[in-house]
């Protein structure tokens, strides 16, 4: 949960492609961001999706998508070149980085062994490093749009991207940080009856491995918000990467 900048694209002149990550790495320097070069070959096998369906949803009165993708297992022998973009350390990153055909993606080593996902889709959640974080994004996403990339297509949470209306994204932040406070309470409390931190705790309770018989005593919950998953790295960020340049 948190507001989140959605993006995907096609350079329009693969040809622009090195002065356009010139630019970008001025850009970041420019702004203080860091920039992690990525030039990394992917071979092996890749988990693409190849069938998505929607479903109109309505939860708190509020009607919205649910997305159902289907994925497939392909041979790859491509490249995932540019920069991933660290605005401010309790932001997701922003992901500049191509494959062979120019279009933006990131490609996710499942393991040691080829195996791969494929993002086509990107994101970056903002919600934690606050509004003017997030507008610092869009700006981004703007310049790339108005100077390398025409065709980006992005779809921003927050309204700002399309909007440029500052209030009305600090008012998308302090909604969902209302009803984050709320849950995070009704959590916090065994003796809540919130029916959201009810079917949170049933999915946590079902995860332990009870072995009594007898209902387990609901305990108090720790929430953090905001704290980063620890994943696996990729292989070219643990120094094992292979060089993009195919022989």
């Amino acid at each position: 949960m948190g507001i989140t900048i959605h993006y995907n694209g096609k350079l329009d002149d693969r040809a622009r492609f090195a002065e356009m990550l010139d630019a970008a790495r001025l850009y970041c320097a420019e702004q203080r961001w860091h920039a992690l070069e990525v030039d990394e070959r992917i071979i092996g096998h890749v988990e693409r999706i190849v069938e998505t369906r929607e479903t109109t949803i309505e939860i708190e009165g509020v009607e919205g998508t649910e997305v159902e993708s289907f994925t497939q297992s392909f041979p790859i022998d491509d490249t995932m070149r540019g920069l991933l973009i660290t605005v401010h350390p309790k932001s997701e990153p922003v992901w500049l980085t191509f494959n062979e055909a120019g279009e933006m993606v990131y490609y996710m080593a499942m393991n040691d062994v080829g195996e791969y996902w494929e993002n086509k889709s990107l994101f970056t959640k903002t919600h934690f490093a606050g509004v003017q974080t997030h507008i610092a994004v869009c700006e981004f996403l703007h310049w790339l749009q108005n100077n390398y990339m025409p065709g980006l297509s992005v779809y921003d949470e927050g309204d700002y991207f399309e909007s440029g209306d500052e209030q009305k994204l600090a008012h998308a932040f302090g909604f969902l940080n209302s009803i984050m406070d709320r849950l995070q309470d009704a959590l916090e409390n065994p003796d809540s009856d919130d029916p959201e931190a009810q079917a949170m705790r049933g999915v946590i309770e079902a995860s332990l491995d009870e072995t009594d018989e007898a209902k387990p005593k609901r305990k108090k919950l720790k929430v953090e918000r905001g704290k980063e998953i620890s994943k696996p790295d990729p292989q070219w960020k643990r120094g094992r990467g292979i060089s993009a340049n195919k022989n």
